[in-house]
Protein backbone atom coordinates (compact mmCIF):
# COMPACT_ATOMS: atom_id res chain seq x y z
CA UNK A 1 0.00 0.00 0.00
CA UNK A 2 2.48 2.45 -1.02
CA UNK A 3 2.08 5.82 -2.42
CA UNK A 4 -0.69 6.19 -4.88
CA UNK A 5 -0.57 8.27 -7.96
CA UNK A 6 -2.83 11.28 -8.46
CA UNK A 7 -5.09 9.38 -10.84
CA UNK A 8 -7.96 8.90 -8.37
CA UNK A 9 -8.42 12.65 -7.56
CA UNK A 10 -11.45 13.89 -9.45
CA UNK A 11 -10.86 17.12 -11.37
CA UNK A 12 -13.73 19.31 -12.48
CA UNK A 13 -13.29 21.48 -15.50
CA UNK A 14 -15.96 24.10 -16.00
CA UNK A 15 -16.06 25.73 -19.36
CA UNK A 16 -18.36 28.70 -19.06
CA UNK A 17 -20.88 26.86 -16.92
CA UNK A 18 -19.90 28.50 -13.64
CA UNK A 19 -21.15 31.86 -12.42
CA UNK A 20 -21.10 34.49 -15.12
CA UNK A 21 -20.28 38.02 -14.08
CA UNK A 22 -22.00 40.73 -16.04
CA UNK A 23 -19.85 43.80 -16.73
CA UNK A 24 -20.87 46.75 -14.56
CA UNK A 25 -20.36 50.48 -14.82
CA UNK A 26 -19.92 52.07 -11.42
CA UNK A 27 -21.90 55.30 -11.35
CA UNK A 28 -20.34 57.02 -8.29
CA UNK A 29 -16.82 57.41 -9.77
CA UNK A 30 -18.35 58.47 -13.08
CA UNK A 31 -20.32 61.24 -11.35
CA UNK A 32 -17.14 62.35 -9.52
CA UNK A 33 -15.29 62.68 -12.82
CA UNK A 34 -18.17 64.61 -14.42
CA UNK A 35 -18.25 67.08 -11.49
CA UNK A 36 -14.47 67.57 -11.67
CA UNK A 37 -14.70 68.31 -15.39
CA UNK A 38 -17.58 70.71 -14.79
CA UNK A 39 -15.62 72.60 -12.12
CA UNK A 40 -12.56 72.71 -14.39
CA UNK A 41 -14.47 74.22 -17.31
CA UNK A 42 -16.28 76.74 -15.10
CA UNK A 43 -12.98 77.96 -13.67
CA UNK A 44 -11.31 78.11 -17.07
CA UNK A 45 -14.21 80.07 -18.54
CA UNK A 46 -14.22 82.49 -15.60
CA UNK A 47 -10.54 83.39 -15.85
CA UNK A 48 -10.26 83.58 -19.62
CA UNK A 49 -9.26 86.96 -21.03
CA UNK A 50 -11.82 88.94 -23.00
CA UNK A 51 -12.03 87.88 -26.63
CA UNK A 52 -11.13 91.34 -27.96
CA UNK A 53 -7.39 92.01 -27.83
CA UNK A 54 -7.02 95.48 -26.31
CA UNK A 55 -3.91 96.97 -24.71
CA UNK A 56 -5.41 99.23 -22.05
CA UNK A 57 -3.81 102.56 -21.12
CA UNK A 58 -2.20 102.73 -17.70
CA UNK A 59 -3.41 104.51 -14.58
CA UNK A 60 -2.29 104.96 -10.98
CA UNK A 61 -5.65 103.93 -9.59
CA UNK A 62 -7.86 101.10 -10.70
CA UNK A 63 -11.27 101.19 -9.10
CA UNK A 64 -13.74 99.04 -11.04
CA UNK A 65 -17.33 99.25 -9.94
CA UNK A 66 -18.60 95.70 -9.72
CA UNK A 67 -22.22 96.73 -10.29
CA UNK A 68 -24.09 95.74 -13.39
CA UNK A 69 -22.37 97.19 -16.40
CA UNK A 70 -22.29 96.88 -20.16
CA UNK A 71 -18.96 96.97 -21.99
CA UNK A 72 -18.13 99.08 -25.02
CA UNK A 73 -14.73 98.17 -26.49
CA UNK A 74 -12.63 99.85 -29.16
CA UNK A 75 -9.74 97.91 -30.67
CA UNK A 76 -6.52 99.36 -32.08
CA UNK A 77 -8.05 99.54 -35.57
CA UNK A 78 -10.98 101.65 -34.34
CA UNK A 79 -13.68 98.97 -34.54
CA UNK A 80 -16.33 99.21 -31.80
CA UNK A 81 -17.82 96.28 -29.90
CA UNK A 82 -20.80 96.13 -27.55
CA UNK A 83 -20.38 93.16 -25.18
CA UNK A 84 -18.30 91.13 -27.69
CA UNK A 85 -20.61 92.02 -30.61
CA UNK A 86 -19.03 94.17 -33.34
CA UNK A 87 -21.23 97.06 -34.48
CA UNK A 88 -21.13 100.55 -35.90
CA UNK A 89 -21.57 103.62 -33.70
CA UNK A 90 -25.13 104.12 -34.97
CA UNK A 91 -26.08 100.51 -34.19
CA UNK A 92 -24.41 100.80 -30.79
CA UNK A 93 -26.39 103.96 -29.96
CA UNK A 94 -29.68 102.20 -30.76
CA UNK A 95 -28.69 99.06 -28.80
CA UNK A 96 -27.56 101.10 -25.78
CA UNK A 97 -30.75 103.12 -25.79
CA UNK A 98 -32.86 99.94 -25.84
CA UNK A 99 -30.78 98.40 -23.05
CA UNK A 100 -31.06 101.61 -20.99
CA UNK A 101 -34.85 101.61 -21.34
CA UNK A 102 -34.95 97.97 -20.23
CA UNK A 103 -32.66 98.87 -17.27
CA UNK A 104 -30.24 96.06 -18.15
CA UNK A 105 -27.21 97.93 -16.76
CA UNK A 106 -26.22 100.77 -14.47
CA UNK A 107 -22.96 101.93 -16.04
CA UNK A 108 -21.10 101.70 -19.35
CA UNK A 109 -17.54 100.41 -19.11
CA UNK A 110 -15.40 101.79 -21.96
CA UNK A 111 -12.36 99.71 -22.91
CA UNK A 112 -10.24 101.43 -25.57
CA UNK A 113 -6.88 100.22 -26.86
CA UNK A 114 -4.05 102.60 -25.96
CA UNK A 115 -3.20 102.94 -29.68
CA UNK A 116 -6.73 104.04 -30.60
CA UNK A 117 -7.11 107.55 -31.97
CA UNK A 118 -8.53 110.00 -29.46
CA UNK A 119 -11.09 111.11 -32.06
CA UNK A 120 -12.51 107.57 -32.24
CA UNK A 121 -12.82 107.48 -28.43
CA UNK A 122 -14.57 110.88 -28.43
CA UNK A 123 -16.94 109.74 -31.21
CA UNK A 124 -17.75 106.63 -29.17
CA UNK A 125 -18.40 108.72 -26.05
CA UNK A 126 -20.71 110.95 -28.14
CA UNK A 127 -22.60 107.87 -29.32
CA UNK A 128 -22.97 106.69 -25.71
CA UNK A 129 -24.26 110.13 -24.66
CA UNK A 130 -26.67 110.15 -27.63
CA UNK A 131 -28.23 107.00 -26.14
CA UNK A 132 -29.01 109.01 -23.00
CA UNK A 133 -26.25 107.51 -20.85
CA UNK A 134 -24.08 109.72 -18.67
CA UNK A 135 -22.41 107.13 -16.39
CA UNK A 136 -19.28 105.94 -18.21
CA UNK A 137 -16.23 104.33 -16.61
CA UNK A 138 -13.02 104.21 -18.64
CA UNK A 139 -11.13 100.99 -17.96
CA UNK A 140 -7.35 101.18 -17.60
CA UNK A 141 -4.53 98.81 -16.75
CA UNK A 142 -2.33 99.28 -13.70
CA UNK A 143 0.46 96.86 -14.76
CA UNK A 144 2.83 99.30 -16.47
CA UNK A 145 2.27 102.05 -13.90
CA UNK A 146 3.85 100.04 -11.09
CA UNK A 147 7.04 99.52 -13.10
CA UNK A 148 7.35 103.24 -13.93
CA UNK A 149 6.54 104.26 -10.36
CA UNK A 150 9.14 101.93 -8.85
CA UNK A 151 11.77 103.04 -11.41
CA UNK A 152 11.11 106.71 -10.60
CA UNK A 153 11.37 106.11 -6.85
CA UNK A 154 14.74 104.33 -7.25
CA UNK A 155 16.32 107.33 -9.04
Amino acid sequence: MGARSGDDIPIRLTRGRGKRHEPQILIAPLIDIVFLLLIFFILVARFMAPSIAIALPESGTDALDESRYITVAIDADGYTWLDDTPMSLEEMTVALEEARRAEEFEIVRLRADRDTSLQIVVDTLDAIRAAGISDVAIETSRDGFNEEESAASEN
